[in-house]
């Protein structure tokens, strides 16, 4: 459980390490923020295991191998992690050779993956046909890939699965596996980062997009894979990370007063990476510096990125709504600030006030 403490009023705290926010305060702290990740998610750090299946229908049979399918996910996938995470997570893929014939047609199975049981029904068929071949000890997730020309199945969701029953959770080798995936069509279309983005749901994250804000659709776009898979910028952003631990709580900022903080670009490892503000118990204003590095080397605008976080709505997975209603929330019009801009939310006023290529000087004014 996650927290930041601000203390009372009469006793004025500068900005300090999370480390520093973290611990159990005296009588008279308040807690302004807390985000639990969910507990049958995937670990965020060391290593993942997630076996790989492959799986046709009684009416579409697959026209490539599963090797060349294979090369879509991987190893673009484990790549992805170790960038993200500076090295934290290592994403195995144990893939099993073989396309499976699942017993219905595809148009079934693409009304199925539209609810729990059908989904989770889905991939637990496939686990069967291949479980007389496969190990699955120690898997942590499974991933079922469905052959991209099975254009009914136009896409595939993320399984979370949870601990409230035998029916909430994927059974192999005797083991409850709560994390799986399934591929559709658009595979082809979205490429190696397709799997990080339903990843980010099994390690606990939300999809952005669907924000009804008028030429945005999403809430957080373009620097965010939970948005926009084929974005200019889809590095996660820096609370995502924080959240899943790959950064330490000396690279985070807790602003309750007036400061100036000096922030490197997320992209990369070293340096102070996020300044948190916290607004309510349940949100929080962040700010965090983007290059074009990277992944986000299509980036247009480089800068300081302000957004909100809301805690009350984090574990919700899609969005349909206006501004100040999603999990975050990109300000300035989900443009970069650049030296002299300022945005202003609630009683905060962030500034810019020095930009070079190892990072962002800014100023964080605090009215109380």
């Amino acid at each position: 459980f996650l927290m930041i403490l601000r203390p009372p009023r009469s006793t004025p705290k500068p900005s300090s390490a999370a480390s520093d926010v973290y611990k159990r305060q005296p009588s008279g702290y308040e807690i302004h923020l807390g985000h639990s990740r969910p507990a049958d998610r995937l670990p965020s750090t060391g290593t993942v295991e997630a076996v790989v299946l492959f799986a046709d229908f009684q009416d579409v049979a697959a026209n490539q191998t599963t090797e060349e399918i294979f090369s879509i996910i991987s190893p673009g996938g484990e790549a992805f992690f170790n960038d993200q995470s500076y090295g934290k997570l290592e994403l195995s893929f144990r893939p099993y050779h073989e396309w499976l014939r699942l017993s219905g047609p595809s148009t079934a199975y693409k009304e199925a993956i539209k609810t729990f049981s059908g989904h989770r029904d889905f991939l637990q068929e496939a686990i069967d046909l291949a479980d007389a071949s496969v190990d699955f000890t120690g898997a942590d997730a499974v991933l079922v890939v469905s052959t991209p020309n099975a254009t009914e199945v136009g896409y595939g969701p993320a399984f979370m699965g949870g601990s409230w029953g035998p029916d909430a959770y994927l059974s192999a080798d005797g083991m409850a596996i709560k994390n799986g995936v399934t591929s559709g069509a658009d595979l082809t279309y979205w490429g190696d980062l397709w799997y990080p983005h339903e990843m980010g749901h099994s390690l606990g994250l939300p999809d952005l997009y669907g924000a009804l804000i008028p030429g945005r659709d999403g809430f957080t776009r373009p620097f965010s894979l939970m948005d926009d898979i084929g974005s200019s910028a889809p590095g996660y952003m820096g609370y995502s990370r924080w959240i899943l631990r790959w950064l330490s709580d000396s690279q985070v900022a807790c602003v309750v007063d007036d400061a100036d903080v000096v922030l490197t670009p997320i992209e990369n490892a070293e340096g102070l990476k996020i300044a948190v503000i916290p607004v309510s118990t349940s949100k929080a204003l962040v700010v965090e510096s983007r290059r074009a590095i990277g992944y986000d080397s299509s980036l247009n605008q480089e800068g300081v990125v302000v957004y909100y976080v809301n805690t009350e709505k984090s574990t919700q997975n899609h969005w349909n709504g206006g501004p100040g209603q999603g999990p975050m929330e990109v300000l300035n019009d989900a443009k970069a600030l650049l030296i002299g801009e300022s945005v202003n939310y609630e009683n905060i006023t962030v500034t810019v006030l020095d930009s070079e290529s190892s990072g962002d000087s800014v100023r964080i004014e605090v009215a109380n």
